[in-house]
């Protein structure tokens, strides 16, 4: 798809859907990977058969060594979670996945802090799903702010707000900004069609700190692919995004 080498993806799911019909088997990675040219892709749950999909994530994750597992994490069974994070991350598992829509609770909640204190012990990931509810205010479960909250009192965690911080485009811009001067924090463009997000990205952060996510099956792969591709940007910058950047995300 791309002159560059093949792409990383940071944002695809395994699973079925309770909103959409497309979905993504385990049977269909390597038709998946082949068929877009990816090199490494950062794997989690959609929201059905979340416990189940956890399991054969972690699985697929120890079997194929371009497959980095993102755990969702539940409020329900903290604890539980816990303990296999604390086994599984570095052994295929690169961090967690948190989405405060379906927990109906921000990731800022006390009941997260001893998920996020073996994050920011093993310098892992936290990718957080940022919605454009409420404008990205903070009363919203899926709000950028309670990201750069995290971020900030929690320095080791690779912070990835999801949808570049909130996918409308007001919010994006507002996102980029308070993440100017948060190091930790990186943006993904899963569900950014509009490639002026990224530009003005690059623009305020600079592309070292933007990763490509297609959020597939929910979105269209080439459709995420060329929201990046068509961005008014350097080839240089198109590489860090579509593929360098990622590797820091999964280096121990």
């Amino acid at each position: 798809m791309s002159s560059l080498e093949k792409i990383n993806d940071v944002h695809v799911h395994l699973g079925p859907s309770s909103v959409i019909n497309q979905k993504l088997l385990d049977d269909d990675l390597l038709k998946f990977r082949k068929t877009y040219g990816i090199d490494h892709i950062a794997l989690m749950t959609l929201d059905i058969d979340i416990d189940k999909n956890n399991l054969k994530i972690i699985e697929l994750s120890k079997t194929y060594n371009f497959i980095h597992g993102l755990f969702w994490i539940q409020k329900h069974r903290i604890q539980n979670d816990v303990e296999i994070l604390k086994k599984e991350i570095d052994n295929g598992i690169i961090g967690v996945k948190f989405h405060g829509v379906f927990e109906n609770l921000p990731v800022t909640a006390e009941q997260y802090v001893p998920i996020l204190e073996v994050l920011n012990q093993k310098k892992s990931a936290l990718l957080i799903h940022c919605g454009r509810y409420k404008d990205g205010h903070r009363d919203s479960n899926s709000s950028y702010l309670h990201g750069i909250e995290i971020a900030e009192k929690y320095p080791h965690i690779k912070i990835i707000l999801a949808h570049m911080g909130g996918n409308d485009t007001s919010v994006v811009k507002k996102a980029i900004q308070a993440s100017e001067n948060i190091p930790n924090i990186s943006l993904d463009t899963s569900g950014i069609s509009t490639p002026y997000r990224v530009e003005y990205a690059i623009e305020k952060i600079g592309a070292k700190r933007i990763l490509f996510g297609s959020d597939f099956p929910w979105c269209s792969f080439r459709g995420m692919f060329y929201g990046v591709e068509d961005a008014l940007i350097d080839e240089k910058e198109k590489d860090l995004i579509l593929r360098k950047n990622f590797l820091k995300i999964i280096e121990h």
